[in-house]
């Protein structure tokens, strides 16, 4: 492309990035004269998912910010991710005001993100402050919160919100029941942890790695061994982490 002077740096760019090549995507990026927005956030998008080199991807878009680029939906949802790993919620924050002056407020992937981003970093009241000012749930706000929830050890308030979340008849997918039943498990709730594996039967779903070796850790922590060396022993490929569940148990 270079010898036949053919100009599109922001095509190879994303390829490159594709290819999770950091040192040769960064040399790229540093040879281009006059990056726009698009070139950044591409930068910034493999900077969270392919490298996860968070504070990498804060400080390009901060260089953006001072180039007078404007961010974009393309942008905030990697920001977001980004000071969610780091745990730096007031850049989190900075950030979400510039989302409300940008009017970008409602893009459900900038939503989504911000709602992980405060819940990672323990602000759970944020969090669902962004869940409920949202008036079209769709399943992954839904997973977010609750996820949300789960993982900061709230877990009556997950369980409550699935509850919810399925009385206003939106089904659980994979992540969502993952996440329960990790939650039944710290509460103990063995009779909604059952009601799950006969929704996995009944909806015919696989039980694979991630959902048998959570209904075994929760049949592990509620007590009930029978129940969890039977989905062990019904599992075709046991990976490590079911063997680790089943033992702990």
């Amino acid at each position: 492309m270079l010898v036949n002077s053919i100009p599109k740096p922001n095509f190879l760019l994303s390829k490159l990035i594709d290819l999770k090549d950091f040192n040769y995507s960064s040399l790229f990026f540093s040879q281009l004269p006059h990056p726009n927005d698009y070139a950044f956030n591409v930068m910034i998008r493999g900077l969270t998912t392919s490298w996860q080199k968070y504070n990498l991807s804060l400080e390009f878009y901060y260089r953006m910010k001072a180039l007078g680029l404007k961010s974009n939906n393309f942008t905030y949802p990697f920001v977001f991710i980004s000071c969610g790993c780091l745990l730096m919620v007031d850049h989190g924050r900075l950030a979400h005001s510039m989302v409300f002056r940008s009017g970008l407020g409602l893009d459900c992937h900038v939503r989504h993100s911000l709602i992980t981003m405060y819940a990672r970093c323990g602000e759970l009241g944020c969090a669902r402050k962004v869940f409920d000012d949202i008036t079209d749930r769709d399943l992954v706000s839904w997973n977010s919160m609750i996820s949300g929830y789960s993982k900061m050890g709230f877990a009556r308030e997950a369980v409550e919100l699935f509850g919810r979340m399925r009385g206003e008849g939106l089904e659980a997918n994979e992540m969502g029941l993952v996440t329960v039943l990790g939650a039944c498990g710290s509460l103990g709730d063995l009779g909604l942890g059952r009601w799950i594996e006969e929704f996995v039967l009944d909806s015919k779903m696989e039980v694979n790695s991630f959902i048998g070796s959570a209904l075994i850790n929760m049949y592990g922590k509620c007590g009930d061994l029978l129940s969890a060396r039977r989905v062990f022993d019904g599992m075709v490929n046991k990976p490590v982490v079911a063997w680790n569940a089943m033992i702990t148990g």
